[in-house]
């Protein structure tokens, strides 16, 4: 699949064949279901397709931290000369994340130690008129193992901001998510009711399916954070 040609060319992702799987291992990924479009077990996948950001002209990344003992973070996210639409739109992300964390430490007036939140970044595509960015976030203090991500797309064709699920056509979606929903059912780690409650609205579908990478072979895969897809992460300890 040639980068460049990436939005046009998945018009018929929806009719590739689908695994799913719950994932195991490290850096938080027993919590959290992931199918792939293309066939095949899910064992030993093709790694995550990345990019070297020193490739990118012009690249700046905005770092922001906090060393308080009550609130502490540390957040990275790329500003892409030309993509202001992608930076937008993870500014106002992060930054939602970072109100939430103040709102519920020190900076309101608690004392309790909320746990270290932490956001970071990985180029997943950089070629033609497409940028791929998936941002990572480590919340030590939620429920599980507070990881969630999600990917960022740019469509420099079109001189704007995408979310994961546009890299699916929209005549080929009902019969992508038929094919999700199919291949989650069943798996480890997922349950049918609570995959059906995830796709049953259409409208928050960009919101279910916001982490959709491509792999080193060539294929698609489709990550959901622990609970979107199966029972919830037992809750954050208390102090």
């Amino acid at each position: 699949m040639r980068t460049h040609l990436l939005f046009p060319s998945l018009l018929l992702l929806g009719s590739l064949s689908l695994t799913a799987a719950c994932s195991s291992g490290s850096s938080g990924a027993s919590d959290s279901a992931t199918a792939g479009a293309r066939p095949g077990p899910s064992s030993g996948a093709s790694p995550v397709r990345a990019v070297d950001p020193s490739k990118i002209k012009g690249l700046r990344i905005v770092n922001d931290s906090s060393e308080n003992s009550s609130c502490p973070f540390a957040t990275s996210y790329p500003d892409v000369p030309g993509a202001t639409a992608m930076t937008d739109a993870m500014k106002k992300d992060v930054e939602q994340r970072l109100a939430a964390l103040r709102s519920s430490c020190g900076y309101s007036g608690g004392a309790a130690d909320t746990g270290e939140v932490n956001i970071s970044h990985q180029f997943l595509v950089a070629s033609g008129d497409v940028l791929g960015v998936r941002l990572t976030t480590q919340d030590h203090s939620a429920a599980g193992s507070g990881l969630s991500v999600r990917t960022y797309w740019y469509d420099g064709r079109a001189d704007t901001y995408r979310t994961a699920l546009a890299l699916v056509g929209d005549g080929s979606r009902d019969a992508f998510v038929s094919a999700l929903k199919k291949e989650l059912k069943g798996r480890d780690g997922t349950d049918a009711d609570t995959v059906d409650e995830a796709f049953a609205d259409p409208s928050t579908l960009p919101t279910v399916l916001d982490d959709m990478v491509f792999t080193a072979d060539g294929g698609l895969r489709v990550t959901f954070d622990r609970g979107e897809v199966g029972p919830p992460p037992p809750r954050a300890p208390t102090s």
